[in-house]
């Protein structure tokens, strides 16, 4: 006697969930039959208000238990002969993980995934607010990053997900208020406490570029809303307590390949530091500090050359006797030109 195998309904059961978060939406869920499945299920235009965007992407969908482990709070996708087929699409293509238990499925971005670790054997990727598709979530979050827009949501809830120990959940919460509530002193009070409260591996490195955008420097470009002058004044209240932890906080980002440059985090960094009262001081107490790694002490080295020009050549001539050969080059380019400016 025949038999109709449960996993067939579980993948059935998936395939149903997605269909209707997707249709939910007003978007076109598009299945593509089985027997013309080589490693896509289905296709989805994506429809915003009636009106086509213009964008479809590919969808593959794994569905039940096997596929999401509880404890790690992890999806697992498995590869097997489709690396060439996904990463060659012309479309956008992601992978969905239809967890029946938490009636629920979680979305990952497989061409993407797939360039960035092309020997993984499996894919592996964290189940989260962030990455959560259902009904609620296709609209309001996933829709906007397929097209490369900024999610929309309540204030309370992007709080709430910026105050996530989750990677990807901090940073959505931190991302949409800085887009859409960037005039609310509370937000700079959240940004500003997040920088501040955790260690500097923990912080995504496009919060040093939001949090320049209130000293400003001449790559700051505005998208969403933008803070106004008393927001700008209130911020900088906030900086101005940064003491010389924050400051090494802050030379930490600075890329050593890259330094301080037109459109490098250093730029970022160098705003925000050279607007604190006391910048001077603490740049001095870097360049002095042997414990810190010599490209930190010279980025700090840099930064006062840009500040006080020849009356920074004492402190920046004693790096460059440790054997800074950095040091001795921008003591050279101000007593040739009189200061320095690698924006210039």
């Amino acid at each position: 006697m025949p038999v109709y195998k449960r996993s067939a309904v579980t993948s059935k059961e998936g395939i149903n969930f997605i269909r209707a978060a997707v249709e939910s939406g007003g978007s076109l869920f598009i299945k593509i039959e089985q027997e013309n499945d080589l490693g896509i299920d289905a296709l989805i235009e994506l429809i915003r208000d009636e009106r086509p965007l213009n964008k479809q992407i590919a969808v593959q969908i794994k569905s039940g238990a096997s596929y999401f482990t509880a404890e790690a709070g992890e999806c697992a996708f498995p590869i097997g002969d489709h690396r060439t087929y996904w990463s060659s699409h012309p479309l956008p293509v992601f992978g969905l993980v239809y967890v029946p238990a938490l009636r629920a499925a979680y979305w990952v971005n497989l061409k993407r995934h797939l360039k960035a670790n092309p020997n993984a054997a499996s894919i592996r990727f964290t189940a989260t607010e962030a990455n959560r598709f259902d009904s609620s979530n296709f609209t309001k979050l996933f829709v906007p990053a397929v097209i490369g827009e900024t999610p929309i949501m309540e204030l309370e809830e992007a709080f709430r997900l910026a105050r996530s120990p989750k990677p990807t959940e901090m940073y959505l919460g931190l991302l949409v208020l800085f887009r859409h509530f960037q005039d609310k002193t509370e937000v700079w009070d959240e940004i500003v406490l997040i920088f501040r409260s955790h260690p500097q591996e923990e912080i995504p490195p496009v919060l040093i570029y939001w949090l320049a955008h209130i000293p400003g420097h001449g790559d700051i470009f505005y998208v969403g809303s933008t803070p106004s002058e008393q927001t700008r004044k209130y911020a900088r209240s906030l900086f101005a307590k940064f003491d010389y932890s924050e400051v090494i906080k802050l030379l930490a980002f600075i890329d050593p390949e890259n330094l301080i440059g037109r459109g490098t985090i250093g730029q970022s960094v160098e705003a925000i530091v050279s607007s604190l009262p006391k910048s001077n001081v603490y740049l001095r107490r870097a360049i002095a500090s042997p414990e810190l790694d010599m490209s930190l002490r010279e980025s700090a080295a840099l930064i006062l050359a840009m500040n006080e020009s020849r009356e920074a050549i004492p402190d920046i001539a004693a790096l460059e006797t440790q054997g800074s050969w950095y040091a001795g080059e921008i003591i050279r380019h101000i007593m040739e030109y009189g200061s320095i400016n690698p924006y210039a």
